[in-house]
């Protein structure tokens, strides 16, 4: 049994000490200090966990008796978690729910991304329901820290409902996989199913289901994403944000470690099930989308969507499948991050600045700002040569090697589709706008201007380095599915 390593546990560990940290920096003395100590704190400790996640990238440690590993596939994961929460925290720069709870606020950013990090590197089933209750906790208050907004209390009470269902379902699920094996370790569990199926183990078809519900309830899954378009919206843009790239991710991390870490040899009984969860995303996200004149709600309904797309990957079951989602994670977390960006700069001067009519004309009044989201957007619906559409030919040529060319098919026709709702905001970009200009334009703060022009360069970067970023993407697949 694996005792206590703390070097396995590093990125982990710094992360925790630096929320830690963080809450207390936000209680000290002098009201410079409480605002922006938290967030320096913050980003130090992100730097320095994803420092240490690239120098365990080729080790394959154990820590906590076997509860947590260290491999490629955490280490990728945990800088996409860390990634995501670095740019939260500079584009809340000055955020009105973060300004006078600047330690609450990066404090809770970095809890959650140690529940993902925990996800991510779960060696045994309480270590990844322990990493979901403890990003999720985290993300219900962050939720509701707009604390006048009746709309922010809404959307964290609702993400608390629907969250502790998705947990109850979760658990059951996990369950019952211990029921039918009598382990908790995935390792062993994998050993205890491996050559089986379904009608050897009835016990775990019933886990398996409920385990994907639960799940598809982090992921934004149809039909499982009904609380996402009220949470998006109701909660703090740059919380939003970071819910749907990282909390997301840490869903798919989930996905992976089950379903294609532990059981790959029952992949013909269960691909067809998560197949279906990914046409059913695809088709209620990018048809309610079409609809949708909030910019938030736009980008809820598009991240349902995006979950049917990185499903395919999951349903299909290979090395190539995981690869393909992986991939397609780090290109999705960029372009996500960069058009909520805008959102958030564009509310911060008009009351409804969430509005599709509020960018009217914004790519002219500022080209930098309205590139970004046009390539977010463009990227988003998988126009080449962006990474968008590098993440998407990946996953749907997956699907086609796999025999589903069904999936392959409902994936384009859904990106066809998505044109209509994309391609829209593009256009009202740089429309003429209204005379005059669009109304109220402030000056961009620092912060938050480079996480903004970051988020949209990633997308772009992501594309050029996409061979390099492959290789990476297959690594973490393969240690996956290694003993």
């Amino acid at each position: 049994m694996s005792s206590l390593n703390v070097v396995a546990s590093t990125p982990l560990l710094i992360t925790a000490g630096a929320a830690t940290a963080a809450f207390t920096a936000g209680l000290l003395p002098g009201r410079t200090v409480r605002r922006h100590g938290p967030a320096l704190v913050g980003i130090a400790g992100i730097v320095a966990a994803m420092v240490m996640s690239v120098v365990l990238w080729d080790d394959r440690l154990e820590a906590f008796g076997g509860g947590l590993r260290a491999d490629r596939f955490s280490a990728l994961m945990n800088l996409i978690f860390l990634s995501a929460a670095l740019l939260t925290i500079l584009l809340a720069w000055r955020e009105p729910a973060a300004v006078d709870r600047r330690g609450e606020y990066v404090g809770l950013i970095l809890v959650s991304a140690t529940g993902m990090m925990l996800v991510a590197g779960a060696g045994d089933l309480i270590t990844i329901f322990l990493g979901i209750e403890v990003l999720s906790v985290s993300l219900y208050v962050l939720c509701a820290l707009e604390v006048w907004r009746e709309k922010s209390l809404e959307g964290g009470l609702k993400y608390l409902i629907t969250g502790a269902v998705g947990a109850a379902v979760l658990l059951y699920g996990l369950t019952l996989l211990f029921g039918a094996t009598g382990s908790t370790q995935l390792s062993e569990i994998g050993a205890q199913l491996r050559g089986t199926s379904f009608t050897d183990e009835p016990l775990v078809i019933a886990a398996m289901v409920l385990i994907a519900a639960g799940l598809a309830f982090k992921a934004s899954a149809a039909p499982f994403h009904m609380w996402t378009p009220d949470v998006y919206e109701g909660a703090p843009t740059t919380v939003t944000a970071f819910m749907a790239t990282a909390t997301k991710a840490a869903a798919f991390a989930a996905f992976l470690r089950i379903f294609s870490g532990v059981m790959p040899d029952l992949q013909a009984d269960w691909s067809i099930a998560i197949g279906a969860l990914a046409v059913a995303s695809i088709a209620v996200g990018n048809i309610a989308a079409l609809v949708q004149t909030n910019m938030k709600r736009m980008l809820a309904y598009s991240s349902v969507a995006q979950a049917g797309y990185l499903l395919i990957g999951v349903a299909v079951g290979s090395i190539q499948g995981a690869e393909a989602t992986l991939y397609y994670l780090l290109a999705y977390g960029a372009m996500t991050m960069a058009a909520f960006a805008i959102v958030i700069i564009r509310e911060r001067e008009v009351e409804d600045g969430d509005m599709l009519g509020a960018l009217e004309g914004y790519g002219r009044a500022r080209p930098v700002l309205g590139a970004v989201m046009t390539v977010a957007m463009l990227s988003l619906a998988g126009f080449p040569p962006l990474s968008g559409f590098i993440g998407k030919f990946l996953l749907f040529g997956s699907a086609l090697e796999a025999d589903m060319a069904w999936l392959a098919v409902a994936g384009a026709v859904g990106s066809m589709i998505s044109l209509g709702y994309y391609l829209r905001v593009v256009t009202v970009m740089w429309a003429p706008g209204p005379e005059g200009g669009p109304r109220k334009v402030l000056a961009v703060p620092g912060p938050v201007g480079l996480a903004t022009v970051g988020a949209g360069l990633g997308v772009i970067v992501i594309s050029l380095m996409a061979s390099p970023l492959l290789d990476a993407c297959r690594g973490a697949a393969q240690s996956l599915l290694a003993p």
